[in-house]
Order: structure tokens, then sequence, then C-alpha cells
């Protein structure tokens, strides 16, 4: 329970750190102009790329994580029983 709590609080701050850093934001910026060609209403659009994107890279940061771990408490538990 511990590891995979720990796997995935680590895979979200690594995740989103990675995500920040490495992926764009391409957001759609929508502005209706009045009769006088003032903006009358503005409507920004979520990049839905990039949040596919930085799920996908969250959940391989915490699988990856979670797959290291266990692999070094397999070959500490062989360590132990030989």
């Amino acid at each position: 329970m511990r590891k995979g709590f720990v796997s995935i609080l680590l895979g979200v701050l690594i995740g989103v750190s990675i995500a920040y850093f490495t992926l764009d934001y391409n957001g759609w910026t929508f502005m209706y102009p009045g009769p006088d060609g003032e903006a009358v209403r503005t409507i920004h659009e979520l990049d839905v790329d990039l949040l596919l994107d930085g799920t996908l890279i969250v959940v391989g940061v915490s699988a990856f994580i979670y797959t290291i771990w266990t692999m070094i408490e397999k070959g500490k538990r062989n360590r132990e029983v030989q």
C-alpha cells in the first residue's frame, strides 16, 4: 500500500515537472470583437493534447518508479534467502 502511494505521489511530482518543462501549451484564444473593434468576449480553449501527454508522462513515471522499487525489493529478498 505504501509503495503504491509513494510511487503515485512521486510520479505526479516528477511527471508534472517533466511535462511542464518539455511540453508546449498551444491553447487557442478566440476573441469576439464588438462594434468599435474592442474585444467584447474572449474564450480560452484548453489544449487536449497537452493534458493527454502530461497524464501519460505521469502514469509512465509512476509505473517506472513502482517497477524499479519492486525489483529492488525482490533483489534484497533474494540476498536474504541465500
